[in-house]
């Protein structure tokens, strides 16, 4: 199945997609509060969100857990680390956004039948990044509240 290649696609190139986010991610006046943080830690980051990709994106119960609490607790590290809320939204965006850019430059499709398989993976994606969106945004809201209620 094509949506099968493209993941392990994206898990053996995980380096090359890191290196391109996070020269993005480093130079946007959207994203800088990331300079503040050691690049090295900044490209862990992203490397294990492309290296894992392909086995968050199956869709068994056990790792739909495990996605969110992994998320979850990603928004409250943000939050911690003084990362606004709208510059890790972006983040987020980018990671797929440079996915998608990255399969599209390949020429990964031979066929109209494969990139209609494309798209449903696509799809799958989005809505992936949409969960975990949602999850990082629920993570730094709760460490919010938390933290404006030990202030009072």
């Amino acid at each position: 199945m094509v949506s099968d290649k493209m993941a392990l696609m994206i898990k053996d190139n995980a380096d090359e997609l890191t290196k391109r986010l996070c020269r993005d991610l480093l130079s946007r006046e959207e994203t800088k509060s990331y300079r503040s943080l050691d690049q090295n830690i900044v490209y862990e980051r992203v490397y294990e969100v492309y290296n894992k990709l392909d086995s968050w994106l199956q869709s068994e119960k056990g790792k739909t857990a495990e996605i969110k609490r992994y998320f979850t607790e990603l928004g409250k590290r943000r939050y911690h680390e003084g990362i606004p809320l709208n510059e890790e939204i972006m983040t987020l965006m980018l990671v797929k956004r440079h996915l998608w850019l990255f399969v599209l430059e390949k020429h990964y499709f031979d066929s109209s039948f494969e990139l209609q398989q494309a798209l449903q993976f696509n799809n799958r994606v989005v809505l992936f990044f949409d969960r975990i969106t949602y999850h990082v945004t629920n993570g730094y809201e709760q460490e919010m509240i938390k933290t404006a209620g030990k202030k009072q």
